[in-house]
């Protein structure tokens, strides 16, 4: 706020009527005054000297780095698609897909259930980097959509780059909440997309809890650093993987989830088919519950191919 001086108008000032002698306090203070006049002047030249040599380099200004945003949560339109898939699609599919291959889970005899909290869970282990971790996370979102909700916590993410089908759009699940009458789940994303410091391999996200590697290594088939891995409360697991990722080359996630409501689709035969088996494993582990998913025809589909498969 500006302020007025009393003394800039009217009657004559002191000075004015009776000039003083020079103010040696203000001769002592000129040279002072002169250096910093010159130091203004040689800071405006070396800033016109930076500028002129960016200019000419075309290096950019040194900027802070921003702070990390955070997960990009999916797109409105995809997660209703993949959580609403339609039941008459559920139905029509069943277990069939006929240009991508569907490999039902294994189904575990004489084993301990898996709970929590009381009910039986879902143990799901992936990797943000690998495509074959992207094709599960939509079977998996859909199949547990069928049984509870995940609200707005579901999140994009794709597969690495230089990974083999690289870029395969898919859910990712760090930070991920998930609630069920009926079930719990544990979705663990073990290793990000992100290199280490050393850039020799992918740095972990979220560290495997003991219980979780106790269950790798006694129902992976493969190894016990295979992925993605799916425990259903101990009634069957899927290790590697349903489906190949190959089936969803040259999508976008946007054109697979409009394709979720055509039974006809093939990305959306090898999602369905395995929500579908995926649902079955559920059932048998939470007593049919609810009966509008257990009961449905494409779930006794999967019920009839999974006893098939042993």
């Amino acid at each position: 706020m500006t302020t007025e001086d009393p003394s800039a108008e009217g009657a004559p000032t002191l000075r004015e009527r009776d000039p003083l002698p020079p103010d040696p306090a203000a001769a002592a203070r000129r040279p002072a005054t002169s250096l910093l006049t010159w130091g203004t002047v040689a800071l405006v030249l070396v800033i016109a000297v930076v500028l002129v040599v960016v200019k000419l380099t075309g290096a950019p200004p040194v900027s802070t780095p921003s702070a990390a945003t955070g997960p990009t949560p999916a797109p409105a339109p995809v997660v209703k698609a993949v959580t609403t898939i339609p039941a008459s699609v559920y139905d029509a599919v069943g277990v069939r897909s006929p240009v991508a291959s569907v490999v039902p889970p294994a189904l575990l005899h004489g084993q301990p259930a898996l709970t929590a909290r009381s009910k039986p869970e879902v143990v799901f282990v992936g990797d943000e980097f690998s495509p074959y971790s992207a094709a599960e996370g939509w079977a998996l979102v859909a199949a547990l959509s069928r049984f509870g909700t995940f609200g707005d916590t579901l999140y994009s993410t794709q597969s690495g780059s230089n990974e083999a089908f690289p870029g395969t759009p898919t859910f990712a699940f760090d930070g991920t909440r998930y609630r069920s009458r009926y079930l719990s789940a544990t979705l663990v994303e073990h290793y990000g997309d992100q290199k280490n410091g050393s850039g020799t391999a992918y740095a972990v996200l979220e560290p495997l809890p003991g219980r979780i590697r106790t269950l790798l290594a006694r129902y992976d088939r493969q190894t016990s650093a295979t992925v993605p891995f799916v425990d259903v409360a101990n009634v069957a697991v899927v290790t590697g993987g349903e489906f190949s990722p190959s089936i969803f080359q040259q999508l976008s996630v946007n054109e697979i989830a409009t394709g979720l409501a055509d039974p006809k689709d093939p990305a959306t035969q090898a999602i369905v088919a395995s929500a579908n088996y995926l649902s079955a494993a559920i059932c048998r582990a939470d007593g049919g519950r609810p009966a509008r998913v257990c009961t449905s025809r494409g779930v006794r589909a999967a019920q009839r191919a999974l006893e098939a498969a042993g």
